[in-house]
């Protein structure tokens, strides 16, 4: 079987009902492992999909989804179209603290004593994200001027900050590292570690069966944010380009993501990640001659943004800024010249 050179998507059910905003049904998508669409409530997305790995012994989790009662009843349902019950769960593993992906693991432990799992990393920085220091409104108060942000434009930041978090603390029973292996019956997991949207991160891959388990990764459309759980001294972009090199070995895997649709083509999606993202850094670099340490605020109102500047508020207006104030930083690294110099070749 040779490497994909296109995205080709494996499930029609599924791109269908994610283009349509609605939520899919629960499919077999390769040999003891289902697809388990969980909604996300009130949200811009239609829902995670969670894997269910099933053995003779149990049923194991990866990215459970959503906590609420819609999301433990979606599970119930794809399991039992599996030819499961709920009370099969074993294990509930997240490849990152969001809660689209975590959120179900504490319930399920509650419910039927499933083992919750994730990595150390992200441990830490579930810790860092659930702390006081995270809800800090001075703190943001000095970002906002560091940023340079309008008087006028506060506002609405602020609003979205004070909204209530939607990520809560959870213990994990069991850590996994890089290139650890998780034995889940007759399914086991290499785990790949993955910095990037979040600083713990993980992919878990199936050697045996050929897949990928990519949490949010690598989407097969989505392009993912990036630095969304980061610990102090992080570079973001540079582990999440470091980390889409590291998947190499696995471009002909099928590849089974936390949203949208299982899809091969691991070869050409990564390549189209680090062109979407260094097309961004070319543009803040081609700006640090005229601006140089001018605020975030004079770089972004000078980017190319999909939905446009003018009319960005609150989250969105937040997550530009963020966003440009990380790729200004990688901008400078010799990572980012060695990458923008080969893209120009």
């Amino acid at each position: 079987m040779g490497a994909v050179s296109v995205v080709e998507s494996l499930s029609p059910t599924q791109i269908a009902a994610w283009d349509g905003g609605e939520t899919a049904v629960a499919e077999q998508v390769a040999p003891d492992v289902w697809a388990i669409p969980v909604p996300i409530p009130a949200g811009t997305i239609p829902h995670t999909l969670c894997y269910a790995l099933l053995d003779d012994r149990g049923v194991h989790l990866v990215d459970p989804g959503w906590g609420d009662e819609t999301g433990i009843e979606a599970l119930t349902a794809g399991l039992l179209a599996a030819g499961r019950a709920l009370g099969d769960v074993r294990t509930a593993i997240a490849t990152h603290f969001h809660p689209d992906h975590l959120g179900a693991a504490s319930v399920l432990r509650g419910l039927v004593g499933a083992r919750v799992v994730f990595s150390s990393v992200e441990q830490r920085v579930l810790q860092s994200e659930t702390s006081p220091a995270a809800t800090d409104a001075p703190a943001y108060r000095a970002t906002l001027r560091e940023w340079g942000v309008p008087d006028g434009e506060w506002e609405a930041l602020l609003a979205s900050f004070d909204r209530p978090s939607l990520v809560s603390s959870a213990a994990p029973d069991q850590v996994i590292g890089d290139n650890s292996v998780l034995e889940l019956g007759t399914h086991r997991l290499r785990v790949i570690a993955t910095p990037g949207h979040t600083d713990g991160h993980v992919c878990l891959v199936d050697e045996e069966r050929g897949l990928l388990y990519s949490g949010d990764h690598v989407l097969p459309r989505i392009y993912s944010g990036i630095g969304i759980g980061t610990l102090p001294g992080s570079d973001p972009l540079g582990d999440y380009f470091a980390s889409l090199d590291r998947l190499a070995p696995y471009d002909r895997y099928t590849v089974l993501p936390g949203h949208e649709y299982s899809f091969r083509g691991l070869d050409a999606r990564r390549a189209q990640l680090i062109a979407h993202h260094l097309r961004r850094t070319a543009e803040v670099a081609a700006l640090q001659e005229e601006l140089g340490d001018a605020p975030v605020w004079e770089y972004a109102r000078r980017l190319t943004w999909t939905a446009g500047w003018d009319g960005m508020r609150g989250f969105w207006l937040h997550s530009a800024l963020r966003q440009t104030a990380l790729h200004r930083e990688y901008a400078r690294t010799d990572g980012a010249r060695e990458r923008l110099a080969v893209a120009a070749v």
